[in-house]
Order: structure tokens, then sequence, then C-alpha cells
């Protein structure tokens, strides 16, 4: 049964209070570039700050200026450019990009600090075998318009959780960078503030990797203020490359074809009906897919308590979804027939857009659940390009 209840919302912070269930670029290098070497002149100037780099000589890069004390996204630092004749070197973006590293004093010369500058989003760079490298961001969406998830804050709180150098489902995971680590920005939820939605804007949300939605309800895109723009704002942060990831009720979402796109290339389906949520299911991993980066190792058949989703339509029938588990329920009402609980999405325009969904998430037990945590983690990292073998 469900209750209808006040949207709630946290503002756009550092800081993620709570987690629930377009036309930008996404500035994600593929390859960082040494920053810009510092001028000669006789007074050693102001070195320049550089993009996201390798380490090695000064040289030309890929430069972007930025005014001082401008935030920006973290970037990975370049090298500062070498001091001749008096004049400062480079300074290379700092992790924060609010200002650039200081420049090497040449003969005589004085040093100068480099102008902060914008970073790549997280400072990724491309390795060799195809994952990005270094730390990224989640933006994170919660407004529950028909159904509060108590089990949000628990969601919230793993995010986090995972995030984390030290969170000890990493070392689990072989060869996993200890850079491929996150942090997380809340959408604001409460529709009756002057600035709700705001953070879903072009500008905003090229600075994030990842669009999560924890636990949201109802039909939030279509009633959000200049929804028709939000909605092409979304569309488009998918087609420049970002991605999303979801539990349980981010399929509670605009149902009934408020947005048909958002099914078709995101979540795949919408929520039709649940189990009661004590209600005991076996999650197993599809024969074809028990070695893909995401379940490999994984605990499988799998035993837990939930409130199982049945949704609208076969998620397997639909072009481009695969459903990685399924569930048993074999003393539901609504169906013993295995019915999918795992299942992932790539965008077929090759820019990196990846989406990863489970309908488990009702009790918030289940976020202190290992094997649900674990599935979590290796759900974003893949969706990122960040899980190895994932690519």
């Amino acid at each position: 049964m469900r209750y209808f209840v006040p949207a709630l919302f946290g503002v756009l912070t550092l800081a993620l209070v709570h987690c629930q269930d377009g036309s930008s670029s996404l500035k994600r290098p593929d390859n960082g570039l040494a920053g810009m070497a510092g001028t000669a002149p006789t007074s050693g100037g102001a070195g320049s700050a550089g993009d996201t780099g390798h380490p090695g000589g000064a040289g030309v890069g890929n430069v972007e200026m930025g005014a001082a004390g401008t935030t920006a996204i973290a970037g990975t630092s370049g090298i500062a450019g070498s001091a001749s004749m008096g004049s400062a070197g480079t300074g290379a973006a700092g992790s924060t990009a609010t200002a650039g590293a200081s420049g090497g004093a040449g003969n005589g010369g004085s040093v100068l600090p480099g102008t902060g500058g914008i970073g790549g989003a997280g400072g990724t760079i491309t390795t060799d075998g195809g994952l990005r490298r270094g730390p990224f961001k989640i933006i994170v969406l919660t407004t529950p318009l028909t159904y509060y998830h108590p089990s949000t804050a628990d969601c919230a709180q793993m995010l986090i959780d995972l995030g984390k150098a030290t969170a000890p489902e990493r070392t689990k995971i072989v060869g996993l960078a200890a850079d491929a680590v996150w942090t997380v920005d809340q959408i604001a939820s409460e529709p009756s503030k002057p600035n709700y939605f705001s953070e879903v804007s072009p500008d905003n949300l090229k600075n994030y990797e990842l669009f999560y939605s924890n636990n949201p309800t109802g039909a939030v895109f279509t009633n959000a203020p200049n929804a028709a723009q939000k909605k092409q704002t979304f569309v488009d942060y998918w087609n420049d490359g970002g991605s999303w990831a979801g539990q349980h009720s981010a399929t509670d979402f605009e149902k009934n074809g408020s947005w048909s796109w958002y099914q078709d290339n995101i979540d795949g389906a919408w929520f039709s009906d649940h189990d009661a949520p004590t209600t005991t299911g076996t999650v197993t991993w599809q024969p074809e897919y028990v070695n893909h980066p995401i379940l490999k190792g994984l605990t499988s058949p799998w035993s837990a308590v939930d409130e199982w989703y049945v949704v609208n339509r076969n998620v397997e029938a639909v072009k481009g979804f695969r459903v990685l588990a399924k569930v048993t329920v074999s003393n539901s009402s609504l169906g013993t027939t295995p019915r999918p609980a795992v299942w992932i999405t790539e965008n077929a325009n090759g820019k990196g857009g990846r989406a990863f969904y489970t309908i488990r998430g009702h009790n918030p037990s289940v976020y202190a659940e290992p094997e649900f945590r674990e599935l979590m983690l290796r759900g974003i990292l893949w969706s990122v390009h960040r899980l190895p073998g994932g690519n």
C-alpha cells in the first residue's frame, strides 16, 4: 500500500543529506595534456593554468584560462612550465582548481602564482585499457512526489560510503584504481522552494559523470519548472556521454507514458505492482552474464527479502537492454515466473553513456547487506567506465 507525502529534497551542496527514487557537453578529456609553458618576459609573468595533464615536460596543452579563485571541477595536476630568463613557469591547475600552482623561478625572476583554470570533469583521463581514471562526481535525485521511502537516507549514506577509497567493498574488486572515488551532490527536492530543480541545467550537469535516482517517485521532470527544457537538458546529458544509475522506485517515475523516452532509453520500464516488503525472493544471475564484471564473483543464487517490483513490460524485449539477473518469488500472488531484477543499457551513440538499475531497495536493511552494497558499487563503477574488465 502506498501513501502520499510531501516532496522532500535537499539543496545542491557538496554534502548529500538524502538520496531518493540535456543541452550540455560533459567536459571529460580522453587524454590530459601538459600545461602551457610560461612565457619569458623580463619580469617573469604569471603562468597560465593548464587543463589536466600527464607529468612530463612543459608544452602547449589543452589550456583554459580561469579567473583566480574560480571554483572548478577537480583536475589532475599538470607539470609546471620550465623557467628561464627570469620568467615564471606555468602554474598547473590544482586539484580543486581554485588556484594554479606556482611557476618555477628563472634566472633572477620572481615566482608568481598561476591563475586558476578549469579542470576536466572529475579530472578523468583514459588509460590504454579503455577505463577512465580519476575522481568523479555524482548528482542525486530523490524527489518523492507520490511516496517517500524511509530508506532514502540509507541509500544516501551508502553512496557516500562506497565513494570513499577506504570502503571495504572496494578490496574485493581486483585491479580497481585507487583514484576511482567519488563525491555526491543532491538536487533540491522541495517543489515549493524558489530554486527547485535549478541543478538540472546544462552548465551544472556537465560537472557530473553520473546522474543517480535514489527512490524518486512521480512525474518529477514533467511537473518541474520549465519541464520541457529540463527534459531536454537530461536528454542532452545522456547523449553527450552522461551516465545514470538507480534503484527500486527509480522506475516508479514518469509512468503511464508521461515521458516514454525515459523508459525507452534509461530505466527500461515503469513500476506497475509489487510484493509485500517482507517477501523472500531468490536472485539468480542470467547464465550468459555470470562473468559480466558487475556480477563476477558475487553470490548467486542470492536469497533476500524485499518489496519485489513487477514492471509494465518485458525489459528483455526493449532494444539495447540486457537483464543481468532475475528474481523468483515462489509465494507471490503476482506470479512465480522469474522476473527481471538487475538490468543495464548503453547509449548506442558511442559517447560512453551507460545505465544500471535494480528493483531492490525498499527496506532500509537492504543498504547494509554486503551483497547489495557490492552490487551497487560495481554497477556505479561500470556506469562511469572505471570497473576493471568493464570495457
